[in-house]
């Protein structure tokens, strides 16, 4: 059963209609968190509705990605007549926390390749030349890209300290041949939303390795220096951006290509020589893109690179320091009532000092986004959370219903939309349940397996003959692996073969990514099945508050919520 996104939005219309709240996305002055939370799905629908055809998309992407690398070419600092004082003292500040971010106690962060490689990794995408996406496929069973002989060298020196790597390289070498020197990355397109696509450069092999290992002490200095741990760092911009809603004295902000801005020039300027011949060395010069072949990058980095993220964060952090010292804040959140964070492009601030943060950020060559960036009023968004006066008031975003699991996914989140912001959508869930089957499953399982549901609605499932669980079926994905059988590997079909490299496979093991012999493949097409699960438990759960579709959720108005739906649009055993 077919249904669009035109139907989809003049359900959710009538729904929001039927109880006065406004559909046509504009939000008034002085308006609730209800009536905000309207206005945040109504944008929000389907406006990541994925579409066949992405030409249009991809396009307006590719020339998006192609004038923010000619704005990094052409970076330049103000004139000398045109830097007034401020400016001076905040790009001096600048360059003093980027300078103390580098070295500690006068040693430099990384002063030897073998420091890189030693946290080196590859990432779970894809690379130039890899025949598949696991640690084992990239690394001893494929060619090995590199942008130079001297990422291979240094790797291969590395290698020779540990007898079953050696082994495992040549035998690698012996199928393969030695390094494959490529020109750089090379540009494709992931969805984005219905407007444009997003830019994503594959990298060569080797190249991944060292930017993932450079990155991995970035990540270690980003908690040292400014108390930024990656890991979590997201779940603390979303407590600061509710309460910034709150207080309006925190702003977030969002840049538009941010880590597509990040000129080799502004580095040049700001950071120390060592600093950024690393990231020279590690970096690609070249990006083959589609139909225009190969083209010279300007910026340092782009998504794909595996340093870019924290090097990102490490600048916008040194950014917001920068305005901080200026203004007289303390740094240091212990000694400072003025709280502030920085994860990846989603920076946080004291409004006190938003005007200096902005004025710099400029000045390095970046734009803020204005429709995602909010320095007054009773909104704010950062890392995937809404709020409005503090009440969470993120959308749904659905970008298909062609599979039964995507259908059920969005059922869950549109209830527990409902829960969250009080606004009943019956017309709507109503309709995508008359498109799916009723299978009952408990709340802390996965939104793509069946209808979460509290025990009540799960009464007439029989129970286990041994346990006396509740047993219930769900969707789950058919996982796709390889296997290691007999001096072969097995590859699912329309994955492509793998040489058996044994010392390869022993590393693999330990590093953690084969289990019983088996490898974990990805796929663009993933195919469900049905299974059989029991819960000793149905309705106990484990609240978190750290998942930002459950910001907030109060379970018992969820209960009430699913109660009053499933009675009033659907007729569901008891």
């Amino acid at each position: 059963m077919t249904i669009t996104s035109e139907e989809l939005n003049h359900l959710l219309s009538s729904d929001l209609k039927d109880q006065g709240l406004p559909f046509d996305g504009i939000l008034a002055p002085e308006a609730s968190a209800m009536e905000a939370a309207a206005v945040s799905i109504t944008k929000s629908l389907t406006k990541k509705w994925s579409s066949e055809s992405t030409e249009k998309a991809d396009a307006a992407a590719l020339a998006k990605f192609l004038a923010a690398n000619t704005k990094c070419k052409e970076w330049a600092l103000p004139g000398v007549d045109q830097i007034d004082s401020r400016t001076e003292m905040l790009l001096n500040h600048f360059k003093d926390v980027a300078n103390s971010f580098w070295f500690q106690d006068g040693c430099a962060l990384v002063d030897h390749p073998f420091d890189v490689l030693l946290a080196g990794r590859v990432g779970p995408g894809s690379n130039i030349g890899a025949r598949g996406e696991s640690f084992y496929a990239k690394m001893f069973a494929s060619p090995l890209t590199c942008t130079s002989e001297w990422l291979y060298n240094w790797y291969r020196r590395y290698t020779d300290k540990f007898p079953y790597w050696n082994e495992a390289e040549m035998l690698r070498s012996e199928n393969y041949g030695g390094p494959r020197v490529v020109a750089g990355s090379r540009l494709s397109f992931v969805p984005k939303n219905v407007e444009i696509s997003r830019c994503i450069c594959t990298e060569p092999t080797l190249n991944t390795y060292f930017q993932l290992g450079f990155g991995i002490h970035l990540e270690r200095r980003l908690r040292e220096r400014f108390g930024i741990a990656l890991q979590t760092q997201q779940f603390v911009n979303r407590d600061l951006a509710r309460l910034g809603s709150i207080t309006d004295g925190l702003v977030t902000l969002d840049l538009s290509s941010a880590s597509d801005s990040i000129s080799t020039k502004m580095l040049e300027w700001a950071l120390p020589p060592d600093f950024v011949g690393w990231l020279k060395r590690l970096r690609c010069d070249y990006v083959e893109v589609p139909q225009m072949g190969t083209v010279e990058l300007h910026m340092v980095s782009s998504m794909g690179n595996g340093f870019t993220f924290p090097l990102e964060t490490m600048i916008f952090s040194a950014v917001v320091v920068a305005a901080m010292k200026f203004r007289g804040i303390p740094e240091h959140k212990s000694q400072s009532s003025e709280l502030w964070s920085v994860f990846g492009d989603d920076i946080i601030c004291p409004s006190a000092c938003a005007g200096d943060v902005i004025h710099l950020l400029t000045l390095l060559g970046f734009s803020v986004n204005d429709d995602k960036s909010f320095v007054e009023g009773p909104f704010r968004e950062s890392c995937g959370s809404d709020f409005y006066k503090g009440a969470p008031v993120r959308g749904v975003y659905l970008k298909s219903l062609e599979s039964m699991p995507s259908r059920f996914a969005a059922i869950n989140q549109l209830i527990r939309f409902s829960t969250m912001t009080g606004i009943v959508l019956p017309k709507l869930i109503g309709r995508l349940l008359l498109t799916v089957k009723f299978l009952p499953i408990p709340r802390w399982a996965n939104v793509d397996s069946g209808i979460q549901v509290q025990k009540v609605f799960a009464q007439h499932l029989p129970r286990h003959r041994y346990f006396q669980s509740q047993v219930y079926t769900c969707l789950e994905p058919i996982a796709k692996v390889l296997r290691f059988e007999d001096g072969n590997v097995v590859v699912p079909a329309r994955h492509k073969s793998l040489i058996y490299n044994p010392s390869g496979l022993y590393i693999s093991v330990l590093q953690g990514g084969v289990s019983s012999w088996r490898l974990p493949v990805r796929s663009d097409r993933v195919k469900y099945q049905a299974k059989r699960r029991i819960s000793p438990n149905w309705d106990w759960y484990a609240p978190s508050g750290r998942d930002h579709s459950d910001y907030g959720l109060d379970w018992r108005r969820w209960e009430s919520v699913v109660s009053d739906l499933l009675e009033r649009v659907a007729e569901i055993p008891q």
